[in-house]
C-alpha cells in the first residue's frame, strides 16, 4: 500500500461531470499508476479520483454533496499512523462506514456502521484468522489495517497499488484544481535550505506533491 492515500470512486456520473462538480480539471498529465493527482475510468462504471489521506477534497461534507444522484465510495489510509477507513454515500446519505485506528490500545480495533457490503463477513473472518496467527507467533503485525481498504476494493475493484493496465486502461489522467494558480518562482540565489522553507510556506493546500 502507499504510505498516505485517499481516493473516491463515483458510479452514476460521467468522469467529466465528477471533475466539474469538485472544481477539478484535466491537466494533460498521464501516468501508468493511479497516484495522487490522477483519475481513472474503470470498465465497471466507477470513476476514481486519487488524492491523499485526510485531504479536504474527500471530507465527508464534500462526499455527501457529490453523492446526490449517484453513489460515492471513499477510502483513505496512512501506514505512518496505521489508520484506514472506507465509506459509501448515496444521494447525500452515508450508507455504511468501516474504520480501523491502529493507534488504539486494541490492535483489532474496528468501528463499523450501516449496511456493510456482502464481502465484509468473508474479509473480516480472513483478517481475524491472520491476526490470530500473528498474535500466536508474537508478530507485531496489524492485519486489521487492510480491512477497510479491501472492503472498498470489493465494491469498486479499485486498489491504488494496481497499475492502470490492470483495469484495461492505457494510463491514468492527471487533474488539478480549476482555480489553482502557480506560485511565484523562488529566488534561485537563495541558499538551498532557505529555498525549501519558502516553497513549503507558499505551497497551496491543494498541492499534492
Amino acid at each position: 500500500m502507499g504510505a498516505s492515500i485517499g481516493w473516491f470512486a463515483v458510479k452514476g456520473k460521467r468522469g467529466d461531470e465528477v471533475l466539474a462538480a469538485m472544481d477539478l480539471v484535466r491537466n494533460g498529465k498521464v501516468a501508468t499508476h493511479p497516484g495522487r493527482g490522477y483519475s481513472l475510468d474503470l470498465p465497471n462504471g466507477w470513476f476514481v479520483v486519487v488524492s491523499r489521506f485526510a485531504a479536504p477534497l474527500i471530507a465527508e461534507a464534500e462526499m455527501r454533496r457529490l453523492s446526490r444522484g449517484c453513489t460515492v465510495l471513499v477510502c483513505e489510509y496512512d501506514d505512518q499512523v496505521m489508520v484506514s477507513s472506507s465509506a459509501c454515500y448515496v444521494n447525500g446519505l452515508r450508507n455504511w462506514r468501516a474504520e480501523h485506528d491502529g493507534q488504539q490500545d486494541d490492535s483489532r480495533h474496528l468501528s463499523t456502521s450501516g449496511g456493510l457490503p456482502p464481502a465484509f463477513d468473508a474479509i473480516h473472518a480472513r483478517i481475524e484468522a491472520m491476526q490470530d496467527a500473528a498474535d500466536a507467533e508474537g508478530d507485531d503485525v496489524d492485519h486489521y489495517y487492510s480491512l477497510p481498504v479491501e472492503l472498498a476494493q470489493s465494491v469498486t475493484t479499485f486498489h491504488a497499488d494496481l497499475p492502470a493496465s490492470a483495469y484495461g486502461a492505457a494510463a491514468c489522467d492527471g487533474w488539478s484544481f480549476a482555480d489553482a494558480t502557480p506560485s511565484a518562482p523562488v529566488d534561485p540565489d537563495l541558499p538551498r535550505k532557505a529555498r525549501r522553507a519558502v516553497e513549503k510556506a507558499t505551497r497551496p493546500w491543494w498541492k499534492l506533491w
